[in-house]
């Protein structure tokens, strides 16, 4: 009797076990996009989905607007792209992991192809990207008590995979910029750069750019990093009408017709 109520518990358990894992393989993936509710935008719903899962739809970017896209990736990763009509390649090209993350983008007027695009396997979370009344940018004034005039510039600009992150350096006229232009997912290119504001031409011109390549593990984390060069020069120069700057790289002429505009990124 003793033997028999052994195997028969020892039958439920294992009963058990295979009624979990179906469960758990039969876990329907999701991974569509939706309109937001006054279709002005595209909100994307992922759930236990696979690597290399797709989803997107054509939207319009109007004069005087711009889109806001915003990652609240609990789980895998998102892969954020823009491509506008006749064009090849990616007017704005972002992956997303974790949550809270939001940038601006600052695109061209035009009819644009929004696709998303899962990294990792068991990717969950949304991923909305909003057309927005573009914000005005802020006219450069130089403060009579000292104010460092670039504060009225300060911040992030962003093309494609390249985003420049512009921050004052001290009370005066110093300017701090820190470049970070993405190859793929598994690494990057970043430029660390300063110099003196010039109020009357809006130009910083630097001399002690820094160029690292950085290559990441599959869990995040740096695997190598790895200098390029030293001491680069060029200069960054502002549109105050326009919140955008252009970046002239004399050393490899990275940036050499593109315009970064202005984004907004928490």
């Amino acid at each position: 009797m003793e033997k028999t109520l052994k195997q028969i518990l020892k039958a439920a358990c294992a009963a058990a076990l295979a009624a979990s894992a179906a469960a758990c393989a039969g876990k329907k993936a999701v991974f569509g996009t939706e309109l937001a509710e006054d279709g002005r935008g595209l909100i994307l719903t992922a759930e236990n989905a696979d690597k290399g899962t797709s989803a997107g739809s054509g939207i319009e970017i109007k004069e005087g607007e711009h889109l806001a896209v915003t990652g609240n990736v609990e789980s895998g990763s998102v892969q954020f792209r823009a491509v506008r009509d006749g064009n090849s390649d990616p007017s704005a090209d972002w992956t997303f992991a974790g949550t809270g993350e939001e940038i601006e983008y600052d695109l061209e007027p035009g009819n644009y192809m929004i696709g998303f695009t899962a990294g990792e396997n068991r990717t969950a979370g949304t991923v909305s990207a909003l057309i927005k009344a573009a914000p005005a940018p802020e006219t450069a004034e130089t403060s009579a008590d000292g104010q460092n005039p670039v504060m009225n510039f300060i911040g992030t600009y962003a093309k494609d995979r390249c985003m420049i992150d512009v921050s004052s350096a001290d009370s005066t006229d110093g300017v701090n910029f820190s470049v970070r232009w993405s190859s793929s997912a598994a690494g990057h290119s970043e430029w660390h750069m300063s110099g003196k504001f010039d109020a009357e031409t809006l130009t910083v011109n630097y001399d002690n750019c820094e160029k690292k390549d950085v290559v990441f593990k599959e869990d995040g984390s740096i695997e190598s990093e790895t200098v390029v060069y030293e001491n680069g020069k060029g200069s960054f120069v502002f549109d105050e009408n326009f919140g955008s700057l252009i970046w002239n790289d004399e050393e490899e002429h990275q940036a050499d017709g593109i315009s970064f505009g202005w984004a907004l990124v928490d």
